[in-house]
């Protein structure tokens, strides 16, 4: 007969008692089917970490004084509640309480001076996902929800709702036959990116109550050289729809790469994709097989912004999934709205204000804890309210933006036809004609261009020109390059935006000027390095020429660069692939195989090579990459995996005090 991990009630009072009797340091009952904990709970006062997760508890109580705890996991129960003896552990330092049922928390808890670790996501405490995060800042977690007790709350009520996609597949059309029932057969393609705002017809549910909706609706540009820009605008806190033009294929559509950069820009966004002009030929993609790769897909719909058909379906899930999204229900403070008010308000008088400003606002109207300040401003971004990017220390420094203001600005210099035949230079006389518009003057001209730099999206050729490498001419120009394949890296995706940002990066290292949309040349020491994105096959190529014992070095400064840009964008994790000089033909080499192939011993390894095969050395072609030195340092870090649950019931008192199931 199969082992259950089942516990019944008699066996886990013994277990306890046993635990109390042998002064165990630790005790694990995770994943045993428990439905409620004895009061005999109370007895285990020299325990120091208690585990009893995954199990089906509803109520936690205990008797006593105080106890040696100095660790509890309680996640994945049914806790509705917490005693208000917690407060008598006074040594606890890690408490997880992650997806129970908690509502509320007893003022004892703040009694825990000791806590470094706390985690309360997946309760219903209404405590915003930022503030939950700070899983290793326990005060900040507990002095915003007790903050927040006093004083008048109100719902959120209002959400972002981004239309993205390849251009001409109808965004625009689709927008303003939601928001006005209106269709212009010769519309324009947007250029950049349109907001506007939609108090929705529909009523949301909020806490049981009926409440209006406020939608801040962004219409993104399908142009490529828009793309660049959507790590700073695609934000999380929304509802994604990727339109699709039912007339194209899945690829033509591209469908996986917006559904990919979605994930690293929105997080656990809901995306409806949308297939338009069905009036012209029916939607033909994989839904299924989208769907299982990629959960966030909450819905798949077809409509014709020309005829109508299928809007009032769309509304209708907009309305279901904008309702579902858990922020919409967040009670915030009434003071937090009379500082958005005013932040909104200000934004639209100076496009721009300072963070000192914003934090003299926040001050003035009983904003003043600083956890407190930093949740709002990353509301009011995920909401496109205002931008603020306050998690990069360079991008914060801009301040807090109007959206509208700062998107215009950008766009109307990245669409320019004058700056595109000058081949990506902006001057200042340029930029002077560009932004001519009196939302623009002079004397804030410059900030656009500034905000572009920090966006690594240009960079400077001396005091008065620019070069925006996305307007660099798309042919590769003719020179000599010896150099050899030293490294790539495929991705999944390969957002234009990683070449962009690394030439930007690496101009004051671009030899005689040989940089092109896609590609550039690196003088770096006594070395030459040709780094080339191919968008199709997704791959980014570096080859190395120059003095052989200084090129691991120059590969070492680039790769650095790369992976700092891969590190930005959540998930996109490319793989790293490692050519073979002496097999020209062969497929590259991963690079963790040949890692794994050098730790078990193995000098040697076969390749194909058209209709041969090469013997590869692999401890040779990993020295080129990283000295031996560095690869046995990465190697001696260990990540300890605890893997719980166990199926036999037996009490083991183990010789290092723990007992165990």
């Amino acid at each position: 007969m199969m082992a259950t991990n089942r516990l019944d009630l008699l066996t886990l009072k013994k277990i306890i008692k046993e635990t109390a009797r042998t002064k165990a340091r630790t005790l694990n009952l995770s994943g045993r089917e428990i439905q409620s904990l004895p009061t005999e709970i109370g007895l285990l006062t020299k325990l120091v970490e208690l585990d009893f997760g995954s199990n089906s508890v509803e109520v936690v109580t205990s008797e006593g004084d105080e106890w040696d705890w100095s660790g509890i996991e309680v996640y994945k129960n049914q806790i509705t509640e917490l005693p208000s003896t917690i407060g008598n552990l006074k040594k606890l330092e890690i408490l997880i309480l992650k997806d129970n049922c908690l509502k509320e928390l007893p003022p004892e808890i703040k009694k825990l001076k000791s806590l470094r670790e706390l985690d309360l996501r997946g309760n219903e405490l209404n405590i915003p996902s930022e503030i939950l995060e700070k899983i290793s800042d326990p005060q900040a977690i507990l002095s915003y929800y007790f903050s927040r007790q006093a004083g008048i709350k109100k719902p959120l009520c209002e959400s972002k709702l981004i239309f993205v996609g390849q251009g001409a597949v109808g965004k625009t059309s689709l927008i303003k036959r939601l928001l006005r029932s209106d269709f212009n057969i010769s519309e324009t393609k947007t250029e950049g990116i349109k907001i506007e705002y939609w108090q929705a017809e529909n009523q949301f549910n909020i806490n049981n109550q009926q409440s209006p909706i406020r939608l801040n609706v962004w219409d993104f540009g399908g142009q490529e050289i828009m793309h660049a820009t959507h790590q700073f605008f695609l934000t999380k806190r929304s509802l994604y729809l990727l339109v699709l033009d039912s007339r194209l294929t899945q690829e033509e559509n591209r469908v996986e790469y917006w559904l990919k950069i979605i994930q690293s820009f929105g997080g656990e966004s809901p995306v409806l994709i949308v297939g338009n002009k069905i009036d012209q030929h029916p939607l033909d993609i994989d839904r299924t097989g989208l769907q299982r790769k990629y959960p966030n897909i909450v819905g798949i719909l077809e409509t014709s912004a020309a005829t109508g058909t299928g809007i009032e379906e769309l509304k209708a899930a907009i309305t279901e999934h904008v309702n579902n999204l858990p922020h919409v229900r967040d009670l915030l403070p009434e003071t937090w709205f009379t500082v958005k008010t005013k932040l909104e308000k200000l934004g639209r008088q100076s496009n721009f204000i300072t963070h000192d400003k914003y934090l003299d606002l926040c001050a003035e109207n009983e904003v003043s804890d600083e956890t407190s300040q930093r949740t709002l401003i990353g509301f009011l971004h995920d909401l496109g309210v205002v931008l603020h990017f306050q998690d990069d220390r360079h991008l914060a420094e801009l301040g807090i933006l109007n959206p509208q203001w700062v998107t215009n600005g950008v766009y109307k210099i990245l669409n320019d036809k004058a700056l595109f035949a000058n081949k990506g230079v902006l001057t200042l006389s340029l930029l002077d004609e560009i932004l001519s518009a009196k939302e623009y003057p002079p004397n804030k001209r410059l900030f656009i261009v500034e905000m572009m730099r920090k966006f690594e999206l240009c960079y400077d050729i001396d005091r008065d020109n620019f070069l925006i490498p996305d307007l660099l001419p798309k042919d590769e120009p003719e020179f000599k390059f010896n150099g050899i394949p030293a490294f790539e890296f495929a991705y999944p995706v390969l957002p234009s935006s990683i070449i962009t940002r690394f030439i930007v990066r690496m101009n004051q290292k671009i030899d005689d000027g040989l940089a092109w949309r896609t590609g550039v040349v690196l003088k770096i020491g006594e070395n030459k390095a040709l780094i080339k994105a191919d968008i199709e096959d997704r791959k980014i190529t570096i080859a190395i020429d120059g003095l052989e014992h200084t090129r691991r070095d120059a590969l070492s400064a680039i790769r650095f660069q790369l992976d700092e840009i891969h590190a930005s964008i959540k998930g996109l994790e490319p793989q790293k692939r490692v050519p073979i000089p002496e097999a020209p033909n062969a497929e590259p080499l991963e690079y963790e195989t040949l890692l794994m192939l050098e730790r078990e011993g193995q000098e040697e390894y076969l390749v194909r090579d058209g209709k041969r095969l090469v013997k590869v050395n692999v401890r040779q072609i990993l020295s080129g990459i990283e000295s031996e030195s560095v690869r046995k340092e990465t190697a001696g870090r260990v990540t300890n995996i605890y893997i719980g649950g166990n199926v036999d019931g037996n009490i083991i008192a183990g010789d290092d005090n723990e007992v165990k199931k």
